[in-house]
């Protein structure tokens, strides 16, 4: 049984990994190599100049810096708006809570393209403000900075918190804001990294929103940009640029992996 387990999981990770490993090859051929028959997998003459191309033509650092601070925006605002939620629900047990829960777990069952057009519409022209976030990245940090999921993970860990703690705490003389930064966070560290991986990844793959939301070239991400570029030059040129677009995601799982265990491990939640 030992040796079966160890031949699926190969298995699996060739499966996993094949894709990340087939994009970084072809940006080291040449686009005959590409379009030529059979796997080809490994070029004949390594051409490492196409990612110092595809950096320079393609304003890799321009792009990179556009999305890190879309996304880590993002992921801070999901973080701590989900907190606050997950907190007052658990914790503060606001009149209704239980009927708020419900209606965060109702979102999760409908599809986020159903209200998608809904959502584009407010962010072109917010009600009672009138104005436009379209070309803003704050049209990407408002939808993004709210998350059911990310609320219902941390309630329920949150409501395996003891008590106790959150009394002696207020016997101190602790306001419920100091009670989440000093105790409900520290604690929850662990769980707060998983989302924190998960949001990352979720909103650097993004394309749909910041597609509509962001026309101005000099402020899209690098999911965007790539898109409306790619056809400008050459296939192997298009392969390496795509393959270092998706390093900072694989990097961060990579890097928190074992972090990521220790938050699934303690927070035992079932999605």
């Amino acid at each position: 049984y030992y040796a079966i387990a160890v031949i699926a999981l190969l298995l699996v990770a060739v499966v996993t990994l094949f894709p990340f490993f087939f994009a970084f090859t072809s940006g080291l051929k040449n686009s005959t190599e590409i379009f030529a028959g059979g796997l080809n997998l490994f070029p004949q003459i390594p051409h490492w100049e196409n990612y110092t191309d595809a950096w320079t033509r393609f304003e890799m650092g321009r792009l990179f810096g556009n999305s890190f601070v879309i996304v880590g925006v993002g992921v801070a605002l999901r973080l701590g708006v989900s907190s606050a939620a997950a907190y007052s629900l658990s914790k503060l047990k606001p009149i209704g809570g239980r009927f708020i829960t419900i209606g965060f777990l109702l979102t999760l069952m409908i599809p986020w393209i159903a209200y998608f057009v809904p959502l584009y519409t407010t962010i072109a022209k917010l009600p009672i403000l009138n104005i436009s976030l379209l070309n803003s990245y704050w049209g990407l940090w408002l939808p993004y900075c709210v998350d059911a999921f990310s609320i219902f993970v941390l309630k329920t860990f949150f409501d395996r918190i003891p008590s106790d703690l959150i009394d002696s705490a207020r016997v101190d003389g602790a306001n419920p804001l100091q009670l989440l930064a000093y105790i409900i966070v520290p604690l929850s560290r662990s769980i707060l990294i998983v989302l924190a991986v998960l949001a990352f990844v979720a909103l650097w793959k993004d394309f749909l929103l910041p597609y509509l939301v962001l026309t101005d070239p000099y402020i899209q991400p690098i999911t965007v940009r790539l898109y409306y570029i790619a056809d400008d030059y050459s296939v192997n040129l298009q392969m390496a640029a795509s393959f270092m677009a998706l390093l900072p995601p694989l990097l961060l799982a990579i890097l928190l992996q074992r972090y990521m265990k220790i938050g699934l491990t303690i927070g035992g939640v079932k999605g």
